[in-house]
């Protein structure tokens, strides 16, 4: 009954110091993408007294990567982990340093506070890296007409360069993004070609694009930009992991509508009348003259 009893109350006591630890925060700091060969640095912050601090561990996928105790000789412990490499001398007891990462790198990352005294422990959220390979030159842009009327449509297309994983495509007309419903998707497509053993994609997209939505001014030019992303949105923090972008000019002529009948000019009776006198005067006139002209022709002879 005696060990029953001090065991609740153990119990009780760590009820009661979890209850009173409800402010403590923990949050995994990496970058969300790493290119390919390169190095990241995970940082596991909190807001608990470093002299609190009992323990730090790191995980991947649910495995311990390293962990740090307080007071143990030694301090660190490191477990199997593929894709990267753990640099030593950059280690500390809330941050670890992967170098020369690799895909097998890609993954949930998390980490994990503990302290002793209270007994205690909170993991961060999940955090996704993923090891990503840039493009290697802009997108290609294909115009169907270069020399457009203001009523017609505006079609292009647009591939991306093969990169992993895919970019995402966003078209732009003046700089501003074109809605969504005017661009076709045409979806990712696999390459002949490999980047230490992973396969590369491409992404291709087309417009249809309504030039007389636009106020455009006589003989103006449209700029036309294919922007190519990773991720498809920028985060406040860090911007594209990776950006290409091309843009082409497009010569508008803006069309001055036809008429739908010629001009005509209403003239009235009164005008209509005159102008009949007046014709039938000028072609009596000249009836008479060249009735002179034969009857002297005649004389001379």
């Amino acid at each position: 009954m005696v060990v029953a009893a001090q065991l609740l109350l153990v119990l009780s006591c760590g009820l009661v110091s979890v209850a009173s630890m409800e402010a403590v925060w923990v949050e995994l700091r990496a970058p969300r993408f790493v290119v390919h060969g390169h190095s990241a640095v995970l940082r596991c912050d909190h807001n608990v007294d470093p002299e609190t601090l009992y323990k730090v561990v790191f995980f991947k996928s649910g495995q311990r990567i390293m962990q740090h105790v307080q007071g143990r000789d030694p301090p660190f412990e490191l477990y199997n982990f593929t894709g990267a490499d753990i640099n030593l001398p950059k280690m500390t007891p809330t941050s670890i340093t992967l170098e020369r990462m690799d895909f097998a790198a890609s993954g949930p990352y998390a980490c994990e506070i503990a302290l002793e005294i209270p007994l205690y422990s909170k993991a961060s959220k999940i955090h996704e890296i993923s090891v990503i390979v840039r493009q290697k030159f802009r997108p290609r842009i294909k115009i169907k007409h270069k020399k457009l009327s203001s009523n017609e449509d505006l079609e292009a297309s647009c591939q991306s360069a093969p990169a992993h994983p895919a970019p995402h495509l966003t078209w732009l007309i003046n700089n501003v993004k074109v809605d969504e419903r005017m661009t076709i998707p045409h979806g990712t497509v696999n390459v002949h070609r490999l980047h230490h053993g992973q396969p590369l994609s491409l992404t291709n997209s087309s417009l249809r694009f309504p030039l007389s939505s636009l106020q455009l001014s006589p003989n103006q030019t449209v700029y036309i930009t294919c922007l190519s992303t990773i991720p498809s949105y920028a985060s406040l923090t860090e911007g594209f992991a990776d950006v290409q972008n091309h843009t082409v000019p497009v010569s508008v002529v803006r069309m001055v509508p036809v008429p739908t009948q010629l001009p005509v000019k209403v003239i009235s009776v009164d005008q209509n009348r005159s102008s009949y006198l007046v014709i039938n005067y000028n072609s009596f006139s000249i009836l008479v003259v060249v009735t002179i002209l034969n009857l002297i022709e005649k004389l001379k002879m």
